[in-house]
């Protein structure tokens, strides 16, 4: 080949890949710092308890994806930027199943982003405005909105309330659950909530709740129709957790299954299996839906 074409070979393919460096674009970042809950009305919705470890981030309507709290995000955005951010939950406590948490207001800021500059980014969320609370148990009113469950309760077995260093928030209380370390490995202490007869189908429903222990913690409904026949729904088991851990399960399929003049009470029981010394604590816990 001549060496004046390869000359011009070699020019314009220099040529192109100069065209391809200066196309590159060199991303900006924000950094998820860790997410806060702030409520409107503790006396209404409780205390602003939630575990959002993940988070589905979006620049200027565009789905950036699914991202770990403590991550450095790039966006392929720069000047002003609408930053949104919506909760990623564990769905039904599953860790490998992440939806977005419908009874949280997505959080949402206009950053000015800069090639190659990190920016922090804090998520503050609050319940959405249609969120309604039936339910709610802290430990910390007067008095305790469960009672126990006859068929499930032996002397001795109890729930007290707890303000020491292992409750939720030192200084509040949380429900730490007692029960004899003789009984046999059948033991089970339940409490359960009121009789609720007038819950929606066909929207959002949820229970939260924050807890501890060395036994499973089984969470469900009793539900009874217009003849009377009740069916106890275990939704439930949690694996002992030595540390605090959050809930988040949705309610709604089997609330929906059931159609409408039904009658429910939420139940949360305890089995000491064969734990010599059972322990449980828990607190927080809400049932929320969309009204």
């Amino acid at each position: 080949m001549p060496k004046r074409i390869l000359g011009f070979i070699l020019l314009a393919f220099l040529g192109i890949t100069s065209c391809k460096q200066r196309d590159v674009f060199v991303p900006s970042y924000i950094h998820l710092k860790p997410v806060v809950l702030t409520s409107n009305n503790q006396d209404v919705q409780g205390y602003p308890s939630a575990k959002v470890e993940d988070v589905f981030v979006f620049s200027n309507g565009t789905t950036r994806g699914l991202f770990a709290i403590g991550a450095d995000v790039p966006l392929q955005n720069t000047g002003k930027t609408n930053i949104r951010i919506s909760p990623a939950i564990k769905y039904n406590g599953y860790g490998e199943q992440k939806a977005i948490y419908p009874m949280f207001n997505f959080f949402e800021k206009d950053i000015d982003l800069t090639e190659n500059k990190v920016d922090s980014v804090q998520p503050v969320f609050t319940y959405v405005e249609n969120a309604f609370f039936p339910f709610v148990e802290d430990y910390d009113g007067n008095g305790v909105q469960f009672e126990y469950n006859p068929q499930f309760k032996l002397n001795g077995d109890t729930i007290i309330k707890d303000n020491s260093d292992k409750a939720w928030l030192p200084g509040k209380n949380s429900g730490r659950v007692q029960m004899g370390s003789g009984a046999s490995s059948e033991n089970i202490l339940e409490v359960y909530s009121k009789v609720f007869t007038n819950w929606p189908t066909y929207t959002d429903f949820y229970l939260e709740m924050d807890y501890k222990g060395n036994i499973p913690i089984t969470v469900g409904l009793y539900a009874t129709n217009a003849q009377f026949e009740t069916s106890r729904v275990k939704m439930y088991i949690t694996n002992p957790k030595e540390d605090w851990n959050k809930l988040y399960l949705d309610l709604q399929p089997e609330i929906n299954s059931r159609g409408s003049n039904i009658q429910y009470r939420l139940f949360i029981s305890f089995n000491r299996a064969d734990v010599v010394n059972p322990e449980a604590w828990i607190d927080n816990i809400k049932i929320i839906y969309l009204d």
